[in-house]
């Protein structure tokens, strides 16, 4: 005996149905695979980051230099140059960072890590801030003072 053909017809419905589930579990975990492997790509290109900028300092002993006079309170004008644009560079490097927290890729506590450095532990640091702070944006400058300006340190031999 032939089956009603509305029983095929809803049949087609159901499996239809469950493909279009299927589907969209499919598309979902692809979805989640692709945002894990650009968070670990950006979390890479994070530390590659903050490598070369670990390498800039051991490769270029004028900058070393520089960081030692910054430390003293005794830098050059070409010392205070090099200093500027190494601190810009730092600067820019972790308001990127920063974006990535906005994102989802980065937390608050791993960007803090990656972004710990030396030349916010210098008196300069915070004299480059005083005069060039207003250049960033609001709420990054926020962060800044909150987490970096304290960082930074009396100039060695200083009664600050």
């Amino acid at each position: 005996m032939a089956k009603p053909s509305w029983i095929w017809k809803e049949t087609a419905e159901i499996l239809g149905v469950i493909c279009v589930v299927a589907s969209l579990i499919f598309v979902g975990v692809e979805v989640r695979q692709n945002t894990n492997a650009v968070r670990g790509a950006t979390l890479q290109a994070v530390s590659q980051q903050s490598l070369d900028l670990v390498m800039a300092g051991l490769d270029n002993s004028a900058l070393r230099i520089a960081f030692v006079a910054a430390a003293e309170g005794t830098m050059s004008p070409e010392q205070t140059n090099l200093m500027v644009w190494f601190v810009s560079a730092k600067l820019r490097a972790d308001e990127n960072r920063y974006r990535q927290i906005e994102l989802g890729i980065l937390d608050e506590s791993t960007f803090l890590q990656l972004s710990n450095h030396a030349a916010y532990r210098t008196a300069y640091f915070a004299e480059y801030w005083a005069l060039r702070g207003g250049d960033y944006a609001a709420d990054f400058q926020e962060i800044v003072r909150r987490e970096f300006l304290p960082l930074s340190e009396p100039i060695i031999g200083s009664d600050r």
